[in-house]
């Protein structure tokens, strides 16, 4: 990557409506139209592997997942709770479909923790929005929040609350 591809990658905006766009492309070529969504078997049908690995104490406190473009395979920190899981397989599928120049470059490393888009790249914030739109669609999410609260709202579409919560600001 060249330098001035370096400051276009850490100075640009997220786009979110490509973001949203491929996640719905994702949903649609798939056959998908209830919660909830497996990211895995979306990735597994991609050609995706999808491990669940230790990652070493002070690495597995930090860090939820990776992508890996030359080996096709999205590594999950086998310690972190199922609906994190869940994310991390959906926002690393995010990276596999939309940012594979990212993903090879040397900017690309795996980000602690974070639910603060405040301090992400682009590519992470743009990742984090697949995530959440593959894995409640705010056409099924309409379906459901009149009849269930945000706990079961969760439990239906299998992710946090918090992720419902931000997904119901777009439904």
């Amino acid at each position: 990557m060249t330098l001035n591809e370096l400051r276009k990658s850490v100075f640009r905006r997220p786009d979110y409506p490509a973001a949203r766009a491929a996640a719905q492309n994702a949903l649609n070529k798939f056959g998908i139209t209830r919660p909830p969504v497996d990211p895995e078997a979306i990735a597994e049908a991609m050609g995706i592997n999808v491990l669940y690995v230790d990652f070493e104490p002070e690495v597995s406190r930090e860090i939820s997942g990776l992508y890996d473009f030359q080996s096709k395979t999205i590594y999950i920190n086998k310690d972190i709770p199922s609906n994190r899981k869940t994310f991390t397989i959906a926002h690393e599928l995010g990276h596999a479909l939309l940012h594979e120049q990212y993903v090879k470059s040397q900017n690309y490393q795996a980000m602690p923790r974070s639910n603060y888009h405040f301090d992400k790249p682009a590519e992470e914030v743009e990742a984090d929005v697949f995530a959440a739109c593959l894995l409640v669609p705010k056409n099924m999410l309409k379906s459901y929040k009149s009849f269930a609260d945000i706990g079961e709202l969760g439990e239906i579409f299998a992710v946090s609350p918090d992720v419902v919560v931000h997904q119901m600001k777009f439904a």
